[in-house]
């Protein structure tokens, strides 16, 4: 047995769990903590973001928790940048949505109100779903017309199928570790309600 494996035994789940949130932007192994540190550095964009576009805040963060780990100069083999990791063109297209110029995405302030507006549109697109969030969170990391045609082949997703509903393994990933940032995010008292 390795030592890293040995010592994760005798530490117990909790460690492995609070150990092994992996970030694909940089290949490197982080707590949540860390991450979560980072995104909250931008907390006052993120709010303003939040309400702007009217998404909620701690689905916004999460976001950018799994995106970026919460670093504004990230990039992706994809060419994605910044903390809501948006391609250049989706960029381009959602600041002229708000008359601005081309945006400057390692900007944190820009990339969040240019991330929240994309994510506001799927929340939009599949508003009419009970599985919107999970759907919305899809179309963000694999664009919204892979989730459209699934939608299409395969019907509605139900709050209990929708993980398994989510085509690309990258993706239903993806969604997960969104789920479970924004839970990280969310209050105590602030629960959604129980489906």
């Amino acid at each position: 047995m390795s030592r890293l494996a040995a010592l994760l035994f005798f530490l117990g789940p909790a460690a492995i769990v609070a150990f092994a949130v992996s970030l694909r932007t940089t290949r490197t192994v982080e707590s949540y903590g860390a991450v979560m540190d980072r995104v909250l550095e931008h907390k006052v964009a993120a709010r303003a973001a939040s309400e702007s576009e009217g998404v909620e805040f701690p689905l916004l963060c999460a976001v950018a928790s799994a995106e970026s780990g919460g670093r504004a100069d990230a990039r992706s083999g994809a060419g994605a940048v910044g903390l809501m990791q948006l391609l250049p063109s989706t960029a381009d297209e959602m600041a002229a949505s708000l008359g601005e110029p081309r945006p400057d995405l390692t900007d944190a302030a820009t990339s969040l109100r240019l991330g929240a507006r994309f994510l506001r549109r799927q929340l939009d697109r599949f508003g009419d779903s009970p599985c919107a969030k999970e759907m919305a969170v899809a179309a963000y990391n694999a664009g919204p017309r892979p989730v459209e045609e699934w939608r299409r082949a395969d019907g509605e997703p139900t709050p209990d199928t929708v993980l398994d509903w989510i085509r690309f393994g990258e993706t239903r990933a993806f969604v997960r570790r969104v789920l479970d940032y924004e839970a990280r995010y969310r209050p105590p008292d602030d629960a959604p309600p129980a489906r």
